[in-house]
């Protein structure tokens, strides 16, 4: 049975506090450096196919991370880091799927996920790819003592009981 993690009600922002921050403190709000979805595209296409993240991207899709999934992180990340609009990151998103999709074909990748998998597929694309960097025992490990750890700090106590002395 999985323990749900309880939230403090009392450990939320107050009411109007956004309206108290520095303004332009945070990247998506400022004006974004690509208005245009044409300029935005070659700013994705340029950081795609930098050596580094081109290596990672294809290891994912060998793993079996989908290209739906890739699309997603690349959009978000760019919103994020205030290169474009979420209305300019909506209209990239066909052209950066086609262009991790290309990149999958140019690498030789035999099996390339478009769509999301299922459930229970995501354990076995997690386990392919913790196989692929030999950490999967490290892994069991640690995910073996996390749970411990957890259910540990969630035993709960009746409001009556007495504490430990």
């Amino acid at each position: 049975m999985p323990i749900e993690r309880q939230q403090n009600p009392f450990d939320t922002p107050v009411a109007g506090q956004s309206l108290t921050d520095t303004p332009k403190n945070y990247s998506w709000e400022n004006p974004p450096r690509f208005a245009n979805v044409e300029k935005a595209a070659t700013f994705v296409w340029d950081k795609l196919h930098k050596k580094d993240t081109a290596a990672k991207i294809i290891v994912l899709l060998e793993a079996g991370v989908s290209v739906e999934s890739l699309t997603k992180v690349v959009i978000f990340s760019g919103f994020i880091e205030g290169a474009f609009t979420p209305d300019v990151g909506f209209l990239l998103t066909p052209i950066v799927e086609k262009m991790i999709l290309s990149m999958g074909k140019a690498s030789g990748v035999k099996k390339i996920n478009l769509n999301k998998p299922k459930q229970k597929q995501t354990k076995k694309i997690l386990e392919s790819l913790f196989k692929s960097r030999d950490i999967t025992m490290d892994m069991q490990k640690l995910s073996k003592e996390a749970e411990s750890k957890e259910k540990e700090e969630f035993k709960t106590k009746g409001l009556m009981e007495r504490g430990e002395e």
